[in-house]
């Protein structure tokens, strides 16, 4: 089993930095999710019942945005919480992180349909501010995802060549054992 381990960056290993990022998603998540709030409470403050049906639609789809942000924020907070929790006292079991990739891709995936939300609306401003605001940050919980499949990846593996050597070594014991009762017999 001499295998080159995948690191991060080529300076941690994968183990690491899944530490690194569950602190960093946590700080972000706790720091951002006071604005999102904020939003949430001015959209609700600007509805106007009578406005028309096309700017009442604008507004309810902007507080559909917040809520939304607001939420995944949430689900991201609970995710690097899991994460933070997983690795205390041992390594995370590789279930812990597909269950951090799951609440972590909500935020990613809401991106991704308010840029096509505004693209098929023909709002290239609000792509363009979207990708200037956001998609640093899309890239990097993209980058932090895949970091995060490969140390899943990467256990599933160790577990498996344990299995396997330690299946192995039960198999020639018991082989041992069979011989010298039937050597005993005879």
């Amino acid at each position: 089993m001499d295998q080159k381990k995948e690191t991060c960056l080529g300076v941690f290993s994968l183990l690491t930095a899944s530490w690194i990022i569950a602190t960093i998603q946590l700080f972000y998540n706790v720091f951002i999710m006071p604005s999102a709030v904020t939003n949430i409470y001015s959209v609700f403050q600007s509805i106007n019942i009578t406005t028309s049906d096309h700017t009442h639609t604008v507004v309810v789809l902007s507080c559909s945005y917040s809520t939304w942000s607001a939420l995944c924020h949430i689900l991201g907070m609970c995710a690097a919480i899991l994460l933070i929790l997983s690795h205390v006292g041992s390594p995370p079991a590789p279930s812990h992180l597909l269950t951090w990739l799951l609440l972590t891709s909500f935020h990613p995936l809401l991106y991704l349909l308010a840029v096509l939300d505004s693209l098929l609306r023909g709002n290239i401003t609000v792509v363009a501010g979207k990708m200037i605001h956001s998609g640093l940050p899309f890239l990097l919980t993209m980058y932090t995802m895949h970091l995060m499949y490969s140390l899943y990846r990467q256990m599933v593996q160790d577990q498996e060549y344990h299995r396997f050597y330690v299946g192995e070594e039960k198999g020639e014991m018991e082989k041992t054992k069979s011989k010298n009762c039937y050597q005993s017999i005879i």
